[in-house]
């Protein structure tokens, strides 16, 4: 009998120790500083842009932060308050090329080349750019293309609020064409037959250049260097092929 509550005692305590063992060492790990650099990363928003890039731009983020061995916090923040927060992150990410001043730029490099399509009705195809006047919808989130701006072309824009809207207004022949992306006009077709059978994307003259994306080091040399070591070893073009479909990390 004396044998048996020996056993048991010894066992009771082996499983409280192992449970004080336990919480002793969840406690160590949680109450230790995490002594890891931070790096502080914004993520750009744009009203109606496609999310397949918000993704691609926290992977991209992430991977700049496991290149350097920094914790990456990261940080939202809109078009309308990205001039006032430049100097408040290490890293910002998604800018347009008209966000950036001259300055800003030499401490900015394009990483991603989203193209554009114009998109007409079948019967109503659109191809010289040079010498129209009709209206021509563009998605308010798009830079006017610079291919349009170098060629000294002006077109009568009309600004929508997304690739769904600027779409609906060539279908109701508000506007000649549209100027969207590629990634939203798959989308847009793949859930709607009717854009296939109705609508067509036309070959420019001049071409209609890609949307390009950019990313703000604020003067840090060495995560410029980073983004730079993972453009060539191919590890941001893995990024888009798997998230966008192809390979848009090339001009």
């Amino acid at each position: 009998m004396h044998k048996k509550m020996s056993i048991s005692a010894i066992i009771i305590s082996f499983f409280i120790c192992l449970l004080f063992l336990l919480f002793w060492g969840f406690h160590f790990h949680i109450t230790q500083p995490n002594t890891q650099e931070k790096l502080k990363i914004a993520l750009v928003t744009n009203s109606g842009e496609n999310k397949k890039i918000s993704i691609f731009n926290k992977k991209m983020g992430t991977a700049i932060g496991k290149k350097l061995n920094k914790r990456v916090t990261f940080h939202t923040i809109s078009t309308t308050t990205t001039v006032q927060d430049m100097q408040k992150y290490s890293i910002i990410i998604g800018l347009h090329k008209k966000m950036l001043n001259n300055q800003e730029l030499k401490n900015s490099l394009a990483y991603l080349y989203i193209p554009n399509e114009l998109v007409s009705l079948k019967d109503k195809g659109l191809s010289n750019l040079s010498v129209t006047t009709a209206k021509i919808a563009i998605v308010s989130n798009l830079d006017y293309p610079e291919s349009l701006t170098l060629s000294d072309i002006k077109l009568r824009l009309v600004h929508e609020p997304s690739a769904a809207n600027a779409v609906a207004s060539v279908i109701s022949k508000k506007t000649r064409a549209a100027v969207i992306s590629t990634l939203d006009y798959s989308n847009l077709a793949s859930q709607n037959i009717d854009y296939l059978e109705n609508l067509k994307t036309n070959q420019t003259n001049p071409p209609i250049s890609a949307q390009s994306y950019y990313i703000y080091f604020n003067k840090n040399t060495n995560i410029k260097k980073t983004l730079i070591s993972l453009q060539n070893s191919q590890i941001l073009a893995k990024l888009s092929f798997n998230i966008l479909g192809q390979d848009y990390t090339k001009q």
